[in-house]
């Protein structure tokens, strides 16, 4: 998800001062911790967003976003029918992805 993000912050940044394109002057940093050393390391191993990870970061979300649609339907489907009342409460939502 990480790839995701610094594409992200890559578009805003871009947004901001589109010369940094231009320049080929965005690089990103990997790091998993808030602690000094973690980020010194980051800072050393500067690297650039990978687009291919951006697209598959993009396409579990979009999978997840459809399996959970499709899935609340049927559950919900499926409950109305088996429990009295329970078209009156609502929806019982299904979502493969973390929030």
């Amino acid at each position: 998800e990480g790839e995701a993000i610094s594409d992200e912050v890559r578009t805003a940044c871009l947004k901001g001062n589109p010369r940094l394109g231009a320049q080929n002057r965005i690089y990103r940093a990997k790091f998993s911790t808030v602690l000094q050393g973690e980020i010194r390391r980051a800072l050393r191993t500067l690297g650039r967003v990978n687009e291919n990870f951006v697209k598959a970061v993009q396409a579990r979300s979009e999978h997840d976003l459809r399996v959970g649609a499709a899935f609340t339907r049927f559950q919900t489907l499926r409950l109305q029918k088996k429990f009295d009342g329970f078209q009156e409460r609502g929806v019982v939502s299904y979502g493969p992805c973390q929030f």
